[in-house]
């Protein structure tokens, strides 16, 4: 078993969250008291420090630090942020920073294409593109139509939408943006969405793993319906 699947909590469970709401709503009057854990933690065998709380019963230790002790990367940019196949820094990695621009380059070049068929353009609507990155995250290969709606009804935009996605290998980070937009374009389907009049806002997701890229286009409509809103 590999070293980041392979560690072991001893004669506990290990619960990792940012926060303790879960527990907490079951009843007002309910309070809970949190003691600085005794247990011993280990990783292959070896033991390792994890600060770590007791709450009734269960191990919560902070994300950051299961990430440092494994080594993937964990940080804060307006949400948690994991890039599993990162060395830990806490911040966001070259990568993952590039890889930002690009989903800022494709709604400029949606918009572009809007703009050749004499369409105004979309705003950017950042609840759309929390949900789009989740769902390139997920490295889906085809539309998955209730976690898509689930999706964008937890990020809290209100209405419904259309969504795009495309999927391709063997492209360097600064071809990203050209090549999802011109698959798109070269789908009579797909382009039908990206010009469709009533859609007002967009969001974009891309993920990369092991040279492959997903990429997921939200597009809001404010004329139709989330049916898992």
């Amino acid at each position: 078993m590999s070293r980041k699947k392979n560690i072991l909590l001893a004669s506990t469970c290990i619960v990792l969250g940012m926060a303790l709401a879960g527990p907490a709503a079951h009843a007002a009057e309910e309070v809970l008291t949190a003691v600085r854990s005794t247990h011993q933690f280990y990783l292959d065998g070896e033991q390792i420090q994890l600060e770590a709380y007791l709450i009734n019963g269960n191990n919560y230790v902070k994300l950051a630090d299961v990430g440092e002790a494994l080594d993937f990367n964990v940080y804060w940019d307006d949400a948690v942020r994991i890039e599993s196949g990162a060395p830990y820094t806490g911040h966001a990695s070259e990568q993952a920073s590039g890889l930002e621009q690009t989903r800022q380059d494709i709604a400029a070049l949606v918009n572009q294409v809007r703009r050749e068929h004499g369409l105004p353009e979309l705003a950017v609507d950042q609840r759309l593109m929390t949900a789009a990155q989740e769902l390139s995250g997920k490295k889906y290969t085809w539309h998955h139509n209730r976690e898509e709606c689930e999706a964008v009804a937890d990020a809290g935009y209100p209405y419904g939408f259309r969504s795009n996605i495309t999927v391709f290998t063997g492209a360097a980070l600064p071809e990203i943006s050209r090549r999802a937009v011109e698959n798109w374009v070269d789908s009579p389907g797909h382009l039908q969405a990206m010009l469709a009049p009533d859609t007002d806002s967009l969001g974009v997701g891309v993920t990369v793993e092991q040279g492959v890229t997903y990429c997921y286009l939200l597009l809001g409509d404010p004329t139709t319906n989330n049916p898992y809103g």
